[in-house]
Formats: structure tokens, C-alpha cells, sequence
């Protein structure tokens, strides 16, 4: 593959660092929120609602990333074609 692309690549890896971090960092605070719920039903509330919906805006970053990458992929293979008919 070229490297024309260098930049989609390293952001790519750059936001996927950071969605990886962002998920970690979502499940260690639902741990901790959960064993310091006052009662049952808000550690329920946190572990079946808050911790989903962290989850899910924690990865976003990861899918970006994947955009990015798959960008990258697709210009190379489309430049690729277009200089070897």
C-alpha cells in the first residue's frame, strides 16, 4: 500500500486510542458508581442505563477511526486503478 494517506491512518489510530481509553474509563466509573450506589435500585439504574448508553458514546471514537481507515483503503485501491488500468 502507499502512504499518500499517512494522515487518515494516524488519525485513525489516534481516535482509536482514545475510544479504547474512553471504554475503559466508562467501565472502571460504572463499577465504582454502582458499589457506591445508595441503595438497589440506583446501582441497577447505573449498571442497565448509564452504563449502556457511556458504552455506546465511549466507542464512537473507535467507529470514527474505522471510517477513517476504510477511507484510506478506498482511495488507495481507487488510486491504485486509476494508474493501472
Amino acid at each position: 500500500m502507499q502512504s499518500e494517506y499517512g494522515a487518515l491512518r494516524l488519525w485513525s489510530t489516534v481516535l482509536t486510542i482514545i475510544g479504547v481509553l474512553s471504554v475503559l474509563s466508562v467501565l472502571t466509573g460504572v463499577i465504582i458508581a454502582v458499589f457506591n450506589a445508595p441503595s438497589f435500585a440506583d446501582a441497577m439504574v447505573i449498571l442497565f442505563i448509564v452504563g449502556p448508553f457511556g458504552a455506546l458514546f465511549a466507542t464512537w471514537p473507535i467507529a470514527l477511526g474505522q471510517g477513517l481507515k476504510a477511507i484510506a483503503d478506498v482511495a488507495e485501491y481507487v488510486q491504485e486503478q486509476q494508474t493501472h488500468p
